[in-house]
């Protein structure tokens, strides 16, 4: 099952820059694994896997400044 993983609730941001990104393509992670960080102008939040899966895609890299509402990572499990 693909899983398509994105800021759930990004409130009134409009774009988040990518600080950090922990996964790599191919990696196996569990729920709840952290897979990014990312700021905004008021914080950092990571962004956990929301299910168990192998990382398919990375659709950011460190620094990017992105919608808040873009696709980041995808999982396949």
């Amino acid at each position: 099952m693909r899983v398509e993983v994105a800021i759930e609730d990004p409130g009134s941001h409009e774009e988040i820059e990518v600080v950090e990104v922990m996964v790599e393509v191919g990696e196996e992670v569990e729920q709840g694994d952290v897979l990014l960080e990312v700021s905004t102008d008021k914080a950092n939040m990571d962004v956990e896997a929301p299910s168990a899966g192998t990382v398919t895609e990375v659709l950011v890299s460190e620094g990017d400044v992105v919608p808040s509402r873009s696709l980041l990572v995808v999982l396949e499990g």
